[in-house]
């Protein structure tokens, strides 16, 4: 688990008495393709996750942009590496789209409770992993606006 994490967009470079930590309540689960990991609006848990293998499609539905059509539009790819649900974790908030296998797939689930109990508990802990995820949400707001400029134009 430890070479998971470690080697995860989310970890990378995070103290490895931290990881060691945040195993203890991680697993990981296989899914096979279109499998639901998590639901748009959904408040049943905060759990957030790594992609070991496969990839994940995260999509909203249109029913909030129009009201005359019910299908989904595809925000983002989740390929191995990379982690999704970290939102909900941090702002204990409803969930802002759903979460579909696309492949096969292998997932660390990481306990939402549990992390969010380590980031407040441990100071470090809790610092190490904020500015990992800062830079993540940095990346994803610059490629929201290179997205937004090239519909603009």
């Amino acid at each position: 688990m430890l070479d998971i994490l470690s080697s995860s967009r989310m970890f990378d470079g995070i103290d490895e008495n931290i990881l060691k930590k945040i195993s203890v309540f991680s697993k990981i689960e296989k899914h096979k393709p279109n499998v639901t990991i998590l639901e748009e609006d959904s408040s049943d848990d905060c759990d957030l996750f790594i992609v070991v293998s496969g990839r994940v499609k995260i999509f909203v539905s249109s029913k909030y942009f129009s009201s005359e059509s019910d299908d989904s539009k595809a925000i983002y790819t989740v390929n191995p590496g990379d982690f999704f649900g970290e939102m909900s974790c941090i702002v204990k908030k409803r969930r802002s789209a759903s979460a579909v296998t696309m492949t096969e797939c292998e997932i660390v689930r990481i306990n939402g409770k549990k992390f969010i109990e380590l980031m407040e508990n441990d100071s470090e802990a809790g610092f190490q992993i904020l500015r990992k995820l800062y830079e993540t949400l940095y990346d994803r707001i610059q490629n929201s606006n290179f997205m937004l400029r090239n519909l603009l134009i």
